[in-house]
Parts: C-alpha cells; sequence; structure tokens
C-alpha cells in the first residue's frame, strides 16, 4: 500500500478550491476504486480515518491546486481541528461592548 496525493475538492461547500487530497495506504480495488486507511488534505482539513473506499470521478481537475495552504505545505490534521475548535468557541463567546 502506498501513499497516493491528487488534485480534487475537498468537499462541496469549499466553493472553487482544489485541494492536495492524501490517500493513505491506497490499495487498488478496482479501476477507478482505492481502499485508503485515512483521506485528508496536505492544508490539513481531515476527511475521513479509519478506512474509506474512494472512488476517483474526472472533474476537469488542474494539475496543481490553487488552495493556498496546500501550496504553501502540511499542517498536521489535529493542530487545524483543535485551531477550529478554539475558534467556533472564541465565536460562541458574546461580545460585549461598554460605553466608556
Amino acid at each position: 500500500m502506498a501513499e497516493m496525493q491528487i488534485v480534487a475538492k475537498a468537499l462541496d461547500d469549499f466553493g472553487d478550491d482544489w485541494h492536495w487530497v492524501v490517500l493513505h495506504n491506497a490499495d487498488p480495488r478496482g479501476e477507478r476504486q482505492f481502499y485508503a486507511t485515512k483521506v485528508d488534505t496536505v492544508c490539513g482539513i481531515m476527511l475521513d480515518e479509519g478506512g474509506v473506499l474512494v472512488t476517483l470521478h474526472d472533474t476537469g481537475a488542474p494539475d496543481q491546486p490553487n488552495c493556498p495552504r496546500c501550496l504553501s505545505g502540511r499542517m498536521d490534521p489535529a493542530l487545524r481541528m483543535a485551531l477550529e475548535e478554539v475558534l467556533e468557541r472564541a465565536d460562541a463567546i458574546p461580545a460585549t461592548v461598554r460605553p466608556r
């Protein structure tokens, strides 16, 4: 099994960003299907952990992603999740404005 890196969209709600998507321990299961133990992006978006069957579709992907974070390097998915949790908690705290 090998690591496989492709250019793909992470999710529909990620707008127009194309990412480096990494299929970890990719094992061919057909012409366009692979079993992967984990799927994430170079910029740290965790797509699946624990094993998944991935079917590749021709989506007209470019040769290189346009996600600036994918192009600049890998972020640990656990760190990204921790940062997102902190940002979500901060957004949930009501802002108080006090007059001077």
